[in-house]
């Protein structure tokens, strides 16, 4: 009787043990990960979030922004910012070319805490050429994704009143 019952349902018996040879291998992966030691690992932590010139232009920022209306977040990547449309054949391949960068700063309205507009800080790095096609590609996607991108020239000392007035304009795109 047995026999018949395996000849009858062999595919059940093959799902089976299929199934119980997944959680095999996915219990010895898990074993594998969680046995390495936090000692072994390459990672310490990065002191600052932000360059100096970076983090003078985030205290001026702070000053002519209005906090009642936005958020100002550091370093944010493009990734968080756009996504691919759906139905895009290449959507990895367009989905790597922004995953590793990011802007410098991103003003999101409070209220929603969507996106208003993107802020790079561009310092004497900005005038390499790798740099300034990296730059243009960034423009051109957030153009198309329809967030205003400003570009502030990095300088020792800003004039609140001409970032506040560049920001307000920029917002109104």
């Amino acid at each position: 009787m047995l026999p018949t019952l395996l000849k009858q349902y062999w595919w059940i018996v093959l799902i089976v043990l299929g199934l119980l040879v997944l959680q095999f291998v996915k219990g010895s992966r898990s074993k594998d990960k969680s046995s390495e030691k936090s000692e072994d690992l390459p990672y310490v932590l990065k002191r600052y979030l932000m360059s100096k010139a970076e983090r003078s232009f985030f205290g001026v920022l702070e000053q002519v922004t209005d906090s009642s209306k936005y958020y100002i977040f550091p370093q944010v990547s493009l990734n968080n910012l756009v996504t691919v449309e759906k139905g895009t054949g290449s959507f990895q391949a367009f989905h790597n070319k922004v995953d590793r960068k990011s802007v410098d700063f991103v003003l999101f309205d409070r209220s929603a805490v969507s996106p208003v507009l993107a802020i790079e800080l561009d310092d004497s790095s900005h005038d390499r050429e790798d740099r300034q096609e990296r730059d243009a590609f960034v423009d051109r996607v957030l153009a198309k994704a329809g967030l205003p991108l400003l570009h502030v020239r990095a300088q020792a000392a800003y004039d609140p009143k001409q970032l506040a007035a560049s920001i307000s304009e920029a917002v109104r795109r």
